[in-house]
């Protein structure tokens, strides 16, 4: 088969963990837009992504190019997403499990980038979840989504970063022959 190029936009609530997923899956430098925080919830962050982080990657094994394009967390940011999600092949929206205000706000999240592409695959990665303190299908019915859509992933793990994308690759995969 081929090398084929595909376009995944990462998603997700403030400080999830898009710029550092992104910084740790790729192949060379990230081109970013982190600036200071100037309210509030610098005390979470000193930085944030305002327009949006990019990188490319390649995958072992099958060559296949993945540019991503991580969006903007904070909602005043949120006129992004629809222009970062055009032409995508899927998403990856990011949450910090550990924090309830993320999973709240990844359900609104998830169902913006239904309505930008409502056939483009999508996962969750979720960072900093116990399973055993909040099990798969209450994460999953809280945030509205089928529970086989969530995967474990720390950010900081290029190879659990990469594992996460070529989950969601197969996905695309099985759409596109479809």
């Amino acid at each position: 088969m081929e090398p084929q190029t595909f376009k995944v936009v990462v998603a997700g609530p403030f400080a999830s963990g898009k710029t550092t997923f992104i910084a740790s899956a790729a192949d060379g430098d990230i081109i970013g837009s982190e600036n200071a925080i100037s309210d509030s919830t610098k005390a979470l962050k000193q930085t944030t992504t305002t327009a949006m982080d990019h990188a490319t990657i390649e995958l072992a094994g099958s060559g296949d190019h993945v540019g991503l394009f991580g969006t903007p967390g904070q909602e005043r940011f949120s006129f992004m997403w629809p222009v970062l999600a055009q032409g995508m092949h899927g998403y990856l929206i990011l949450i910090d499990a550990s924090r309830l205000q993320a999973r709240a706000q990844s359900r609104s999240i998830v169902r913006a980038f239904a309505s930008f592409a409502p056939q483009a695959p999508m996962l969750i990665a979720a960072n900093r979840w116990d399973p055993e303190a909040l099990p798969r299908a209450e994460l999953a019915e809280f945030i509205g989504i089928d529970p086989s859509l969530i995967v474990s992933c720390d950010p900081r793990d290029k190879d659990q970063c990469h594992e996460t994308v070529e989950n969601l690759l197969r996905s695309i995969r099985v759409g596109e022959s479809a």
